[in-house]
């Protein structure tokens, strides 16, 4: 997967790096990966090492906003361009800018219609930090902020060889120096407001990125970070990647959330089917316990005809209510009512009914995992050729879902988006639909 997949750059178009593990070789490959059909500005507000120079094909120094008079030629001649000032004196590096030549490119970049690539502090090569009070330096109108770890550091010493400024991350962590650094540390570092976190406009979406994710051992340390970092409402998602590869990226962990779709009044049925008793307990209690076993997160439960009589089965579960009265206008309705829920803060979201009893947390499982991959806009179990559900929609969908009416749910949607498989076995394409159908269900207690 390309990393401006993985970040959803498409709707960012100031995205600034912090933290340290690979922020330049980061701004490198998505430079590479953008500039094939965008321009790209890339900038910094810190200090740029000399032998960067060819991140971008050409490079303006500006001193201030004067100087930025060429960059519309350049953009016009060049996918990418570097802006800097001048070089340091005491080092090998080109000079930030300053905050008004930083926004009057802001500006520029805005109406070259360019996406703009900020390196927001420094951390001399190392792979882990923690900001000094001057860092990083952050504009306000930066609509994306990638705080970057590099994975190497799991299972070193505090110290200076990997890590900079140690005795700053060891006063946040309240650790000693030469501590052994594990997946927690990094985690509660990266999601501390003067760690990781430091700077970040309150507007800005942010979208933490593990580097060197190169072996399984680091991949597994990777998940757990992701798991800590993810419990902050400030982290929309977590990159597992490699950036100095052509294909860097391993996983994207983000939350997926659940919408169980327990509104209806199963007419054709003859009872609510949502409560049929199924080995000691009702249908609606295993569609839950799939999701929530499947570590779907939050889960909602759309709630109508029954609505009292599911609650009630449902008390003692974590999960949140939604009441449809508009229930009896379709299954739509019920998806509406659960979507705008949970939309706000999930990567994507799976639809689980509420009469599917052989529809488990491994399949759930499977799915999210699939979409970590691959972030298809459609994940979906396939079965003896046949496509069944439950269905994984990424939130590249959640208009068009939105945008659905009547009975038809979430189907229409595979004629306009691409969908990735996982094969499952046929037991899941059962559905109670008609009375015909419970003695076959109940012959499976």
């Amino acid at each position: 997967m390309r990393l401006a997949d993985a970040l959803r750059v498409d709707q960012k178009r100031v995205i600034a790096f912090t933290g340290a593990g690979g922020k330049s070789t980061a701004i490198d490959r998505l430079t590479r990966e953008l500039s094939v059909s965008s321009p790209v500005v890339v900038t910094t507000t810190t200090k740029f090492h000399l032998n960067q120079s060819s991140i971008a094909e050409a490079h303006l120094i500006a001193q201030n906003p004067r100087e930025l008079d060429r960059l519309s030629t350049l953009l016009g001649k060049h996918s990418s361009v570097l802006v800097t000032g001048e070089v340091a004196e005491t080092e090998s590096k080109w000079l930030g800018l300053n905050r008004s030549t930083i926004d009057a490119l802001h500006t520029i970049a805005k109406t070259a219609g360019a996406v703009l690539l900020i390196e927001a502090d420094g951390a001399r090569g190392r792979s882990l930090k923690a900001p000094a009070g001057h860092e990083p330096v952050i504009p306000p109108y930066v609509d994306l902020v990638v705080p970057v770890v590099g994975l190497d550091v799991i299972g070193a010493a505090l110290n200076g060889n990997l890590v900079h400024r140690p005795e700053l991350v060891a006063s946040l962590l309240g650790l000693t120096m030469g501590d052994r650094l594990g997946p927690e540390h990094v985690a509660t570092l990266m999601s501390d407001p003067l760690g990781g976190m430091k700077g970040v406009p309150q507007s800005a979406e942010v979208r933490v990125l593990l580097n060197k994710a190169e072996t399984p051992d680091r991949i597994a340390d990777g998940g757990i970070i992701a798991g800590g970092l993810l419990a902050s409402s400030r982290v929309s998602a977590v990159v597992l990647a490699c950036v100095a590869k052509p294909n860097p990226v391993q996983e994207v962990v983000g939350h997926v959330a659940g919408v169980v779709l327990a509104a209806g009044d199963s007419g054709r049925l003859g009872q609510p089917k949502q409560l049929v008793n199924w080995r000691g307990r009702p249908l609606v209690w295993h569609s839950v316990q799939a999701a929530l076993g499947g570590g779907l997160s939050p889960v909602v439960v759309v709630v109508g005809a029954e609505a009292k009589s599911v609650r009630r089965v449902l008390a003692d579960e974590p999960v949140i209510f939604v009441d449809n009265p508009e229930w009896s206008a379709g299954l739509s309705t019920s998806l509406n009512a659960g979507l705008a829920e949970v939309e706000e803060h999930a990567e994507a979201v799976i639809l689980l009914l509420s009469d599917m009893p052989f529809v488990d947390e491994a399949l759930v499982s499977a799915l999210v995992h699939e979409h970590r991959r691959t972030l298809s806009p459609l994940v979906a179990p396939r079965a003896g050729g046949r496509r069944a559900n439950p269905v994984l929609f990424d939130r590249t969908t959640f208009p068009t879902l939105h945008a659905v009416q009547g009975d038809r749910g979430g189907r229409e949607l595979f004629q306009i988006f691409p969908q990735v498989w996982v094969e499952w076995d046929e037991s899941i394409l059962f559905d109670l639909d008609s009375p015909e159908d419970l003695p076959r269900l109940m012959e499976q207690e």
